[in-house]
C-alpha cells in the first residue's frame, strides 16, 4: 500500500498484509472505546529522530514533514511548526534574522493598527469586529483554564483584530478564532511548560515578561496566516471552499457506504446540520486540545494538500459514526453528529482516522476519473 510505503518505509507482503489485518479490525471496532498508549521506548526513538534531522544545518523539510506526519515530541513541536509552514527558513543561518525580522514587523501592526486611537475613534465597522473577536475569544476552549486568563484573552483579541485589519478580502470570519487555538499553546510551551492535559495557566506565567509574550503573539499570527492560506476559500465570501468540501465528501460517502448516504437522503440530513463546523474548524471543536494539536501536526505535514486530507478525515469520521447514524431518526442523528463523543478518544484512535483517511485518499486521487458513483461498485474494506 502506498501509505505504508510512504509513512512506514518498504515492508514485506506478509507485513503489509499483517498490518492491513490489524488496520481492519480496529476499524470494525467502536471508535469509541478507549485504548491504552503505552509507548515509552517509541517515544524515545521519536525523540533522537526529530533531533537528527533538526539538528542539520540546512533542515531537510521533507524528511521533517515525513516525522511529522506520525505526531511531533511536545519538545519540538513549536519548532517544527515554525519549519514546516514555511515561518522560519531550513538554514540555521538565516533563522534568527527572519525571526527577528518578523516580529519587529509584527510590532509595527499592533502600534498601526491596534494602539493608534482609541476605541471611540475607531469607526463603526472596526467597533463590530472587535465585539465579535472579543465575544469568540470569550468562547474559545471553554474546557481549559489557560484560555480564560486575561494575558491570554488580550493577546488573542489582539492578534485576531490585526489579522482582520490585514486581510480585507475575507477579513475576520468566526472559526479562525478555533484554528488559532492550538498554536497559542504549543508557542507558548516553548517559553514556560505547559501541561498537554490539563491546559491549566502555567505557575510561571505571570512571571513572563511581556516582550517575550509580544513575540510569542508574533509567531502565532505569522504561522496562522501560513495555515489560512491552505483553506483560504473557507473565509472568503459565501465560504465557496467549504461548499466544495461538502459535494466531495458527498460523493465519497456515496462510494464507500452508499446505505449511509442513502440514509441521509431520505432523512433529508444536509451536511450544513453538522458538518459545517468540522468542515470550517479543523475538527478542533470536536476534539480534546491535546488531540486537536496532535491532528494539526499531520495537517501541516501535509502543505498545500492539508484541505484536501482534512475532507477525507471528515468523511471518515461521518463513516465511523454509520452504525450509530442508521439506528436513530432524523433530529436524533443530527444531535448525535452535533455532539459527538470524540471527546474521549485516545491518541490511537485519532492516528487510526487519520491513517485509514490517507488510505482513502491515496486511493481515489490515483483513480480520479475511473470511479462509478453508483451502489456496490467500491466499499471501504476492499480499500483497507
Amino acid at each position: 500500500m502506498a501509505f505504508l510505503k510512504k509513512f512506514f518505509g518498504q515492508k514485506s507482503d506478509s507485513q503489509s498484509s499483517l498490518y492491513k489485518t490489524n488496520l481492519n479490525e480496529i476499524y470494525n471496532k467502536s471508535p469509541f472505546q478507549k485504548k491504552q498508549i503505552t509507548s515509552t521506548i517509541q517515544d524515545q526513538k521519536k525523540l533522537e529522530q526529530f533531533e537528527l534531522v533538526l539538528e542539520q544545518q540546512i533542515i531537510d523539510l521533507e524528511a521533517l514533514k515525513k516525522l511529522t506526519w506520525r505526531g511531533i515530541p511536545n519538545e519540538y513541536r513549536a519548532k517544527v511548526w515554525k519549519l514546516i509552514v514555511k515561518y522560519i527558513p531550513p538554514n540555521h543561518m538565516s533563522q534568527t534574522t527572519i525571526l527577528l525580522k518578523k516580529r519587529q514587523d509584527y510590532q509595527q501592526y499592533i502600534k498601526n493598527y491596534y494602539e493608534h486611537m482609541n476605541e471611540q475613534e475607531r469607526d463603526e465597522n472596526e467597533r463590530k469586529i472587535i465585539k465579535i473577536i472579543q465575544n469568540d475569544v470569550l468562547r474559545t476552549q471553554p474546557d481549559y483554564k489557560l484560555f480564560r486568563d486575561p494575558r491570554i484573552q488580550e493577546m488573542f483579541k489582539r492578534l485576531l483584530f490585526i489579522w482582520n485589519m490585514r486581510h480585507p478580502m475575507s477579513g475576520y470570519v468566526q472559526g479562525i478564532n478555533d484554528v488559532a487555538s492550538p498554536l497559542i499553546v504549543v508557542f507558548l510551551n516553548e517559553y514556560v511548560p505547559i501541561d498537554f492535559n490539563s491546559f491549566d495557566v502555567p505557575s510561571n506565567f505571570d512571571k513572563l515578561p511581556e516582550e517575550i509574550l509580544i513575540d510569542i503573539e508574533a509567531d502565532i499570527y505569522w504561522c496562522l496566516c501560513k495555515i489560512i492560506e491552505n483553506i483560504q476559500d473557507y473565509f472568503t465570501a459565501n465560504q465557496p471552499g467549504v461548499q466544495e468540501a461538502y459535494v466531495k465528501i458527498r460523493e465519497l460517502i456515496k462510494i464507500l457506504d452508499y446505505p449511509l448516504y442513502q440514509y441521509f437522503e431520505d432523512q433529508q440530513i444536509d451536511l450544513n446540520h453538522f458538518a459545517f463546523r468540522w468542515v470550517l474548524c479543523l475538527l478542533i471543536r470536536e476534539f480534546p486540545l491535546s488531540l486537536t494539536i496532535r491532528l494539526l501536526d499531520t495537517y501541516l505535514a501535509e502543505g498545500d494538500e492539508m484541505a484536501n486530507l482534512h475532507v477525507y478525515t471528515v468523511t471518515n469520521l461521518i463513516l465511523k459514526c454509520a452504525p450509530e447514524i442508521k439506528s436513530k431518526n432524523m433530529s436524533e442523528a443530527v444531535i448525535f453528529l452535533q455532539n459527538l463523543p470524540t471527546k474521549e478518544w485516545t491518541e490511537v484512535q485519532l492516528e487510526m482516522l487519520l491513517q485509514e483517511a490517507f488510505v482513502f485518499q491515496d486511493h481515489f486521487e490515483k483513480t480520479k476519473g475511473h470511479l462509478k458513483l453508483n451502489q456496490g461498485n467500491t466499499n471501504r474494506s476492499s480499500i483497507l
